[in-house]
């Protein structure tokens, strides 16, 4: 290229004479001339680059697609993918009705994984189902309804994948409402969910129900239907009333094999349970404060957990009437070998009793005991923290126990305690957390 004799010009603000643009167009024409041709390179060659591209892509796509057939993964038995499919299940709760997580996802990546997740029953033997709540400002015609029966469809088709397997169902029903004379009833939309999960209930094993009460009633009660491989039942009711006629046994308790049993206060009736309790590890009572029937006294539980030699977990809710007191002498002590958890909710606003049913116990191998309630009549509690050699964790109401009950009740803690909560707990385990 030539000189350029103006290059002490050059990013400045000159500006040339007629002559000197003369002669810088002059300049120009040798370095325009070579950067076309440069140009002109520069697009053969990315014409070639984009050839070789485009040639790579292809050669790479051959050689992915078939490397993919030595993927080790495709090379598992069935057997391992399945349960490795059943790994991906949650633990802590059941399936829910939702495409972001196993088993539905599962059968969303490919065809071969859609045909495997369904031809696996046990990825289908559980579910939580949720009935859906009728909203009155919805202004679609008919959305309420086809809604419903979309749900009742899919949990129909859910459990019907399961093959034989045993089956673990949570429910969270609607809110119930009253008949004519005024009594609770369930809603005609909570009995077709019922209904539905009654068909499978030869193959419960794992059943946690939260409804109205008149619901739990209606679905155990019927002859005809059993559940023989039954084994945990839970029920929580979402009632602000407990007004119940007299109902009878529930008869689709009758030969199951339940271990583990928690249940409302308002319908904790032993007489109506036809359970074997010599076979339970683990009984909740519960329910707020204001549901429990004053029936549910101190002497009325020890009668129940007397049949219960093989406890391991026990929560109880008291309602000890306010006029009478039952002496120690008149009941045997009850052995319980095998408690390691004990909880106490007083209901009532005095416990004349309580004290009566702990030194009613004997509880060598229990660790962790949890008393709540708000009462006047603190109970003497010294000589049965006295006898918990094995006590590791306590848990007391800060409303329990006044004072001097509380310095008490320190003076008498066994060496062996680690954790203590003096708290105020309003309801310490009447509310359903299951998640929805």
């Amino acid at each position: 290229m030539a000189a350029a004799p103006f290059v002490s010009r050059l990013g400045t603000n000159y500006c040339p004479s007629d002559d000197e643009a003369v002669e810088i167009k002059a300049l120009l024409v040798e370095p325009i001339l070579r950067l076309k041709g440069l140009d002109d390179e520069i697009m053969k060659l990315q014409k070639a680059i984009d050839q070789l591209v485009e040639e790579r892509s292809r050669v790479a796509a051959y050689v992915e697609t078939h490397k993919a057939l030595l993927s080790p993964v495709r090379r598992l038995p069935l057997d391992i993918i399945q349960e490795l499919f059943i790994a991906c299940l949650p633990t802590h709760r059941n399936c829910v009705m939702s495409a972001s997580e196993a088993p539905v996802l599962l059968g969303r990546v490919c065809r071969s994984w859609r045909a495997i997740s369904l031809s696996t029953p046990r990825l289908w033997s559980s579910l939580h189902v949720v009935e859906p709540l009728w909203n009155p400002a919805d202004p679609t015609p008919g959305s309420f309804e086809e809604k419903v029966a979309r749900r009742l469809e899919i949990a129909q088709m859910w459990l019907s994948r399961s093959g034989q397997c045993p089956l673990s169902i949570s429910l969270r029903s609607a809110p119930g409402g009253f008949s004519q004379t005024g009594s609770p009833t369930p809603s005609a939309t909570s009995m077709q969910f019922m209904e539905t999960l009654l068909s499978f209930a030869p193959r419960w094993q794992h059943i946690h129900f939260t409804a109205p009460l008149s619901l739990l009633l209606v679905a155990m009660s019927p002859r005809g239907v059993e559940a023989p491989q039954l084994e945990t039942v839970a029920f929580y009711h979402q009632d602000h009333h407990t007004m119940l006629s007299t109902w009878g046994p529930f008869e689709m308790l009758r030969g199951a094999r339940i271990s583990s049993l928690s249940i409302p206060g308002a319908i904790f009736l032993p007489e109506n349970l036809p359970l074997q309790w010599s076979q339970l590890t683990t009984l909740t009572v519960g329910g707020p404060k204001w549901s429990v029937p004053p029936t549910i006294t101190s002497d009325a539980l020890l009668h129940v957990i007397s049949k219960c030699p093989e406890l391991r977990c026990c929560k109880l809710v008291v309602h000890d009437p306010t006029n009478i007191e039952i002496p120690i002498s008149e009941h045997p002590i009850v052995e319980l070998p095998f408690l390691h958890t004990l909880a106490i909710h007083c209901a009532a606003r005095v416990a004349p009793a309580v004290s009566n049913l702990l030194m009613r116990l004997s509880l060598p191998e229990l660790r962790d005991f949890a008393m709540f309630g708000s009462v006047q009549d603190s109970p003497t509690l010294g000589s049965f923290f006295a006898r918990l050699v094995r006590l590791e964790s306590l848990r007391i109401d800060i409303n329990m126990l006044s004072q001097a009950a509380l310095l008490e009740t320190f003076h008498t803690l066994p060496p062996s305690l680690r954790r203590l909560w003096i708290s105020d707990i309003e309801h310490p385990w009447g509310s359903d957390t299951h998640r929805s």
